[in-house]
């Protein structure tokens, strides 16, 4: 790949943003990730159309399969309304969540309880708050955000994701060599690469702003 290549190639930034990219946890689609072209080149006998599009693909995957991936999950912002002589039930089922809460909040016969908690585990819950407070128990919700999965190498085995054989994602490259194409496994492509990134060449880093990624489209 280069920021320099001919105008019949799309630049590589916008062949890595025209997709969504999985990870290779569990080939669930990768977020909080900034991808930043550091170095490339085309040819002009033996680079055709698409050629970039794959190097990126592939160039991406290479990388998550070095990074230190970690596992995210949907997080809910919530408040719990339960009667004051349940609160101990209350407590006891958001510490088996994985729950982070505030100090609770007592008025009258009523405490509330406000935190956030993993969207897998407090998403359901309101059946049984309905059920152990006889429905004078109250649960609203909100996205939060993602953070880590709270049982994420459970997640991972249950998935059995195999990010070298998803053949659709496939992390390994193909480099050209007297005239002929062959597949280099992912963790020898640093070997084999043609292209030794130049950091003496590499811009000032700047914020992803909409403005910035538009310089890209």
């Amino acid at each position: 790949m280069s920021p320099k290549s001919s105008p019949r190639h799309a630049p590589p930034l916008t062949n890595a943003m025209e997709r969504e990219h999985l990870g290779v946890l569990i080939g669930a689609p990768i977020t909080d990730v900034r991808i930043t072209l550091i170095g490339g080149r085309a040819h002009d006998k033996h680079t055709e159309g698409g050629d970039f599009r794959q190097a990126t693909y592939r160039a991406i995957r290479q990388g998550l399969m070095q990074a230190k991936s970690v596992l995210l999950e949907p997080w809910n912002r919530f408040s719990l309304r339960v009667p004051a002589e349940r609160v101990g039930r209350a407590f006891s089922d958001l510490q088996l969540m994985g729950a982070r809460y505030d100090t609770p909040r007592t008025e009258g016969d009523f405490t509330t309880i406000e935190g956030v908690a993993p969207a897998g585990e407090i998403g359901g819950y309101a059946v049984q708050l309905s059920s152990y407070t006889h429905g004078m128990g109250s649960l609203s919700l909100e996205f939060h955000g993602y953070e880590p999965c709270h049982n994420a190498q459970e997640v991972i085995e249950a998935a059995a994701y195999d990010p070298e054989a998803d053949l659709a994602n496939t992390p390994d490259s193909v480099f050209c060599s007297h005239g002929a194409g062959r597949t280099v496994k992912w963790d020898e492509v640093a070997e084999a690469a043609h292209v030794k990134p130049n950091p003496a060449t590499f811009t000032v880093w700047r914020e992803a702003t909409p403005e910035f990624f538009g310089n890209f489209r």
